[in-house]
């Protein structure tokens, strides 16, 4: 069970004994972690409390700002739900000042970006990227180093519960099995769903204002030959470039797939790990990515719900004119 300590307006750490409840969602398309703890009535927290931390052992797996403490009076006592969202929140809720770099590195976009929220880097890359990054007005922190990342490393940054960012996010080589008998990670149960009809198989564009949407880029996905769901871009419009495209279509064939499991105990460790799955019926399923892990702590045990999709697709055949 996670061990939960929440500090005080002076910065001291006390530990939250009596847990009733404890809710930890960790997902890669949600830049901000979030923790939900039940505990009975506590006034030092209802009047005092400020940060809070989650351990899984020895390891820090959850760090943020407490958003709010409700206290709840019902006919068996009072009780209180504390909620808090991992230090990433605040890159989110925290405009960024408009300029442009020129050159930037990893360490510069932490320097002014991640820590002044306690947030550190990873892997400190001070290798510059070749060109200019601007920052427009009303972009979040959050918005800046997404921009940064994709410029530079062609990847999805991730910020970790405990609050290090990894800018250059690659899937790890360690690939996490699991199994309803034999070697693995054992589930309880396997929910296996195959949706179709989320899938784009063909996205049309046109490059300047005065063409029509002449060109046609198709999803090399197998199983989106079978689908009819087109999409239009303008290309020419601001903002608007063939990555747009390229996006829409992965995104269509990641949500076409999805596996879910429910194991004993806590996962959160398995995020954005390589995975598959070794089940006596379905037969192994290879190619897969822990995308989301939800840990629960109740009267009735402690249990992570881990969903899985597809690793990757070759996303586009070609592009047709």
């Amino acid at each position: 069970m996670l061990t939960v300590k929440i500090s005080r307006a002076d910065k001291q750490f006390f530990t939250l004994e009596d847990v009733l409840t404890v809710r930890l969602d960790a997902d890669l398309n949600v830049p901000a972690d979030s923790l939900t703890v039940t505990c009975p009535y506590n006034d030092t927290i209802r009047k005092n409390a400020q940060t809070i931390q989650a351990y899984n052992g020895d390891r820090l797996v959850f760090r943020g700002r407490i958003d709010s403490v409700d206290s709840i009076k019902r006919a068996q006592g009072v009780i209180m739900k504390i909620t808090a969202r991992s230090l990433a929140a605040a890159l989110l809720d925290n405009e960024a000042e408009p300029v442009t770099y020129f050159d930037p590195t990893a360490v510069m976009i932490e320097s002014r970006h991640l820590r002044p929220f306690g947030i550190t880097l990873a892997n400190r890359d001070n290798q510059p990227y070749y060109d200019s990054l601007k920052i427009d007005k009303g972009m979040s922190h959050w918005r800046v180093i997404e921009r940064f990342c994709r410029a530079r490393y062609h990847s999805e940054p991730r910020i970790s519960g405990d609050g290090t960012a990894y800018l250059d996010r690659r899937p790890s080589d360690e690939v996490a099995v699991f199994s309803d008998s034999g070697s693995g990670i054992p589930y309880i149960s396997l929910n296996e769903s195959r949706r179709p009809y989320r899938l784009i198989s063909e996205i049309r564009l046109k490059f300047r204002q005065a063409n029509t949407y002449g060109s046609v880029i198709r999803n090399a996905n197998p199983e989106a030959r079978q689908v009819t769901r087109v999409r239009y871009v303008n290309a020419a419009a601001d903002k608007t470039t063939l990555a747009t495209a390229d996006k829409m279509l992965e995104n269509s064939n990641r949500r076409s797939y999805l596996l879910k499991l429910s194991c004993a105990g806590c996962h959160c460790g398995l995020l954005g790990k390589r995975a598959e799955v070794r089940d006596s019926v379905l037969g192994t399923i290879g190619g897969l990515a822990v995308r989301k892990v939800s840990y629960t702590v109740s009267s009735r045990g402690e249990f992570s719900t881990i969903e899985l999709e597809k690793e990757n697709y070759n996303v586009v055949d070609e592009l047709h004119n």
